[in-house]
């Protein structure tokens, strides 16, 4: 047992046996009522709080008590609870996600921001979902914006926008400590303090520490390494205050992640005489993060508002597919008329910096590691600025129109985009809205497509060819990016309805159609062989290499119609019900050669699950228990029915059940939560097998939390 280990299972023991009083945090969120629709406030469509009922777009909010009460240990996990996405596990702390679109590796088209600020990584095209530097127990709601929100928050947020809303420090955890211990090595443990310095300043803190095994696998090919571990820090800290009409709020974070890692390295004889042809060996990988920033809020006496934002993110991983760190400034300022003759006018600017450093790379190195990416410009100055205008006009006293549009310039293509927007709001009555919107967002250009090389390489000696000769021999696929490619951009129409029975009931249908244009494919553009005669290994009679090259083009565009059904239910009064349906068709399409003989190409866009279903289910029983429950299904993907693809390209059905059943024994302990995950979906995987994804195991953990700073006060 190692020392954080050790330290992790004594801190568990104590808290199961430190006598405490009762916890007003935990218990605050016993028979917490259902909010209305109309008191539920958002920021993500508008950058503005606004009545969700009123809000002209598809919008889904998961609430503090939700996430609590899920059992949920990620981020990822707890988007499991929002229609309109596709969530699938890879392994033990890896997924990908998409809204209303492809799943793909590299998924560019969904923003995710933690208070605004983006935690999109841009030098590989994604989120790290396991590295997002936010504690669970911070966050006040997550807010799910399906549909196209470039006009607001500029690039990637093509098919939606997840923004996760952190507490103020005067609404932050004060003084709770938890620990958690499960099956597959998992240990938990979470501190969290906040307090007020005087009348207009209160701040808070947390550090959270993780360990646990990459994978919950039985597969044989894991077994080998199950003494692996990924462990993982992560901290944060807020600062808020208020005076008259000035507002800050200044926080700082991070996270760190030492994954165990097993690495080879090829030795092609011609290079490296008389070395194994390969050496696997064990390294650790770290991937890190972090942030400063802050946001300053004006707001006048005329009610206009004016709000400033400045990011500073530092971030690197040593990977050798996206071997890179940057250093990202972000500004962002705009300012609100809000009664410009009856009407609402936000006015914006940003101005991103990214100080980009790829990786370099030796000619040996590209023959000895088995992946790696490369470019000829390790480092750049990425630069992006933009401008942006949001309209709300009241038309009369039940209609609202909203017209909008950003325009960004990038330096990697330097061209400007725009992305404009039109959104229609209707009140039916008191407590219905229907509303309709059109929108078009663009895929921030990246390097990752434009001027970086993939490759993968592969070595075997001794290898008999068709002359009947030994040789040496070693292939690489090369996968090269295309500076001449179009902007990726998505256009979407949508229609929607809401309706809502004060607490007791919410209930949201809506429905899209959109067109996504210059979809990324590779083409094959040639390929090579060389025979060094010679220098190779004993009984052989040279070397071959072989390459492979492909490139990225874009002759792809998909159309993509579906909807999304989302009810919360109070259906007692200490109980609640979360239930979501989702559901989108993709329609490949491609005007290139790449498809004249091939329509496989276009097939493989097609190949995405359509339907999705989940479920929570939550039961105050009383002060002292409550149980939730929460169920997710994804149905298998269908092939076109032309397709020659074999069914291990398919996607698999999904069918999980997790459970959480916490108890408080009595005043004076902590209050305990047995969860389990992957109750129905035991070794099942959540990818084709042509991922080569990992299978998930069912697992099982016990967590202990303590507020002793209610405990001080009593």
């Amino acid at each position: 047992m190692t020392a954080k280990s050790s330290f992790l299972t004594n801190l568990s023991c104590l808290l199961f046996v430190s006598p405490t009083l009762a916890s007003d945090d935990l218990l605050s969120l016993i028979d917490m009522p259902l909010s209305s629709l109309a008191d539920t406030k958002v920021v993500s469509t508008t950058r503005s709080a606004q009545s969700l009922a009123d809000t002209p777009a598809s919008v889904y909010v998961i609430t503090a008590k939700e996430i609590n009460r899920s059992g949920a240990r990620s981020v990822a996990d707890v988007l499991a609870l929002a229609p309109g996405l596709h969530i699938a596990k890879f392994s033990n702390y890896d997924w990908g996600i998409s809204a209303r679109g492809s799943n793909e590796a590299l998924n560019n088209s969904l923003l995710v921001m933690v208070d605004g600020r983006s935690v999109f990584n841009a030098m590989f095209s994604g989120v790290d979902w396991d590295l997002i530097p936010v504690s669970l127990d911070s966050i006040a709601q997550i807010e799910i914006v399906l549909g196209p929100v470039g006009t607001i928050w500029g690039g990637n947020a093509v098919n939606g926008v997840v923004n996760i809303i952190t507490a103020d420090a005067e609404n932050a955890p004060q003084g709770k400590v938890s620990v958690s211990v499960g099956n597959y090595q998992y240990k938990e443990v979470k501190l969290h303090e906040a307090t007020q310095l005087n009348a207009k300043t209160h701040i808070s803190g947390y550090f959270e520490y993780v360990e646990h095994m990459p994978w919950t696998s039985d597969e044989e090919r894991v077994q080998p390494n199950q003494h692996f571990e990924v462990l993982t820090g992560r901290f944060g800290g807020r600062l808020d205050y208020q005076h008259l009409e000035n507002t800050w709020n200044v926080q700082f974070g991070g996270i760190r992640s030492e994954e165990d890692y097993l690495w080879a390295r090829y030795n092609p004889h011609f290079l490296f005489p008389g070395q194994p042809s390969a050496q696997n060996f064990e390294q650790v990988m770290v991937a890190q993060e972090y942030f400063v920033g802050a946001n300053h809020v004006y707001e006048r006496a005329n009610t206009d508002m004016w709000e400033s934002d400045v990011w500073l993110t530092y971030s690197s991983n040593d990977s050798t597919d996206r071997n890179t760190q940057f250093v990202r400034l972000d500004l962002d300022s705009r300012y609100t008329l809000n009664d410009l003759a009856g009407t609402q006018l936000m006015l914006g600017a940003n101005v991103r910096l990214i100080d980009e450093t790829f990786a370099t790379y030796t000619q040996q190195d590209q023959f000895s590691m088995p992946y790696l990416r490369t470019t000829q410009s390790p480092d750049f100055f990425n630069q992006s600025y933009g401008v942006f205008a949001n309209w709300t006009v009241p038309i009369s006293d039940r209609s609202t129109l909203m017209l909008g549009s950003r325009w960004q310039y990038d330096n990697i293509t330097n061209s400007v985009a725009p992305q404009p927007q039109a959104r229609f709001s209707y009140a039916l009555s008191d407590s219905q809205r229907l509303w309709a919107g059109w929108g078009r967002a663009i895929v921030t250009p990246s390097r990752l497509e434009l001027s970086t090389d993939f490759q993968q390489n592969g070595y075997i000696e001794g290898a008999q060819f068709s002359d009947g000769n030994y040789y040496d021999y070693f292939y690489s696929y090369l996968y090269k990016g295309n500076e001449d490619l179009a902007v990726e951009s998505v256009e979407t129409y949508e229609l929607g309805y809401r309706f809502w029975n004060e607490d007791r009931l919410q209930l949201s249908v809506s429905g899209f159609y959109s067109q996504r244009d210059n979809i990324r494919a590779y083409k094959g553009v040639s390929s090579n062989q060389w025979v060094i005669v010679g220098g190779s290994s004993p009984g052989t009679s040279g070397t071959v290499i072989e390459e492979y090259v492909s490139q990225y083009i874009d002759p792809l565009s998909t159309r993509t119609y579906g909807g999304e059904f989302a009810l919360k239910w109070q259906a007692l009064e200490n109980v609640q019900l979360n239930s979501n349906y989702s559901y989108k068709r993709i329609i490949g399409d491609c005007s290139g050669s790449i498809c004249r003989k091939n329509n496989e190409v276009k097939y493989s866009l097609e190949n995405h699950p359509s339907h999705f279903v989940n479920a929570q289910l939550m039961w105050d029983i009383s002060a002292n228990f409550w149980i939730s429950s929460v169920m997710q299904y994804v149905a298998p993907s269908v092939l076109h029915p032309d397709s020659t693809s074999e069914s291990v390209t398919r996607w698999p059905r999904i069918f999980n059940v997790e459970l959480a059943l916490s108890w408080l024994p009595k005043q004076g302990y902590p209050r305990f939560t047995a969860s389990v995950e992957n109750l129905a979906a035991n070794q099942t995987t959540e990818y084709p097998e042509t991922y080569g994804s990992f299978q998930n195991g069912t697992q099982y953990w016990v967590t202990a939390e303590w507020d002793y700073a209610s405990s001080l006060k009593q």
